[in-house]
This record gives C-alpha cells, structure tokens and sequence, in this order.
C-alpha cells in the first residue's frame, strides 16, 4: 500500500512500540548491524538514504515473504531515485509487483488517466455527445484525429474505472474519482503526459487558423524569489480558467492549455 518507504518504516516502527512497550530503535539497530546512534531518525526526517544493503537487512529482520521484501527493496531504490526515466521505470516495477494483489492493481488502474494525451480529452467531450455515437465520428473531432480503436478503448477505460458513466436519458455523466497518489508519483506519470502534449502542440500547430489559436511567450531575467512569484501567478491563472469552464453552460469545445515556465540560462552556473 505504500509509495514511500519512509512512510513505511515509520509506520512499521510505530507498530513495533505499540506491541512491545521495552521496544528501542537503538536495540533494533544493533541486531541489524547498523552503525550511527540516529540511524533511523536521519532516514525518516530525510536526512540520509536507506540504502540497499540496509533494505535487506530490514527485509530480513521485519520477516518480509518474498514478494513484500522485492516490492520493498523497488521502494526503497524508487525513493532515492533523482533521475526521471530511472524513477518512472520503477514506478512500473512497483505497480507490477502490487498486481498480485487485486485491490491495488485496481487503485493502479486509475493511474492509466493520463497515459494517453486523448483520456482527460475524451473524459470532457463525452458528456457533450450521445452514447450512440460512432467511435470513428468521435475520432474525427479530435486534432490530430483518432481511430476507432482508439477511442473505443478509451472509452471503455473510462467507463471501468468509473470516471464517466451513462444516465437514463443515454447520455454520458463525467464522475470524478479521486487518484489519490504521492506527489512523486504523481509527478512521474504526469511527466510523459506532459511531453506528449507538447509534442502534440507542436504537431497540430498549423492545423488552426490564428484566431483559433493563442499562443505566445515571455523572456524575462527573474531572482529565484521572483520565480516563485510568477510560478504561483501562473497556478492562481490556472485556477481562474478552470472556475470559468465550470460555469460554462454550453461548451462546443475542447481545449488544452498548457503554461511553461523553465529557466534558459543561469547566471553563475558551470
């Protein structure tokens, strides 16, 4: 159930001294072999990395089978990871292995929203449509177009994970289930998600007239302080747009706004 092996550990620990009052991390320490008087303490305040060799000594002494010890030494490396690609080939390990257990590999299944750049698409462009229509006309209103395929498979993913679902008039209902994930592994799915739009972008660029499309950029030299300033202008503008489209009584569109903010040069920098 776990996505943070700090979060684990400090749980697992505060188990321990409910069921054994003369329990110590101290004595825990020592039968593992472990050096430093606050070595559990500089692994939960973050301080410090568990690293593996440390993994499976935990492994070991908590009495793990050996799904939950390969699940938890994925975690642990997962946890400590600072590159991307790296991270999100772990997230992939760590989902394959909370398969086995059929109630995650359905909370995982949510996870699957932002795989394809057309799901959140299609999630709002349903509910202005009949459930009747042709998965091809669907597919030919979206830039670039999809297949039938596609957009069945789409749909159908929509419709099992339960974030839209059809009413007694034969219409479809956006429902809004919660993907409740850490924010590392929400920012590791997201990732690709965000590139691909991007790419996407640039792909359908041309396909609209200019008053269809808006589009412009700002170069500007800012301090870190600055950048946290206009970082949160752009979250408070996001928030702006989205409580517009609630109040929008008849859309006949879809639309994707994406807002960049990345430093291009850095003063000082080697």
């Amino acid at each position: 159930m776990y996505f943070d092996y700090r979060e684990y550990l400090r749980n697992v620990l505060d188990a321990f001294k409910c069921l054994d009052k003369a329990f110590s991390m101290r004595a825990l320490q020592e039968s593992l072999g472990v050096c430093g008087s606050a070595f559990f303490t500089r692994i939960l305040d973050g301080s410090r990395p568990l690293s593996q060799e440390n993994a499976e000594k935990l492994a070991a002494s908590f009495k793990l089978n050996d799904l939950d010890s390969e699940y938890f030494k994925i975690l642990v490396e997962f946890g400590n990871e600072k590159n991307v690609d790296r991270r999100e080939t772990l997230l992939r390990k760590l989902i394959a292995v909370r398969s086995h257990n059929r109630e995650y590999a359905l909370k995982d299944e949510s996870l699957g929203f932002f795989s394809k750049w057309y799901i959140p698409v299609l999630r709002d462009l349903l509910p202005l449509l009949s459930s009747g229509m042709s998965f091809a006309k669907i597919g030919r209103m979206f830039t670039p177009a999809l297949k039938p395929a596609q957009v069945e498979s789409a749909v159908n993913y929509l419709k099992e994970n339960e974030f839209v679902s059809i009413d007694s008039l034969n219409k479809y209902v956006v429902k809004d289930p919660l993907i409740s994930t850490p924010a590392r592994v929400r920012s590791t799915v997201l990732r690709k998600y965000h590139l691909k739009n991007l790419e996407i972008d640039k792909k359908v660029y041309d396909s609209f007239a200019a008053d269809e499309r808006s589009v412009s950029s700002v170069t500007c030299s800012l301090s870190p302080e600055s950048f946290e300033k206009v970082r949160l202008e752009i979250q408070n503008f996001r928030e702006r747009v989205l409580a517009i489209a609630r109040e929008e009584k008849k859309p006949s569109m879809v639309c994707h706004l994406g807002l960049q903010l990345l430093p291009r040069a850095r003063v000082g920098r080697k």
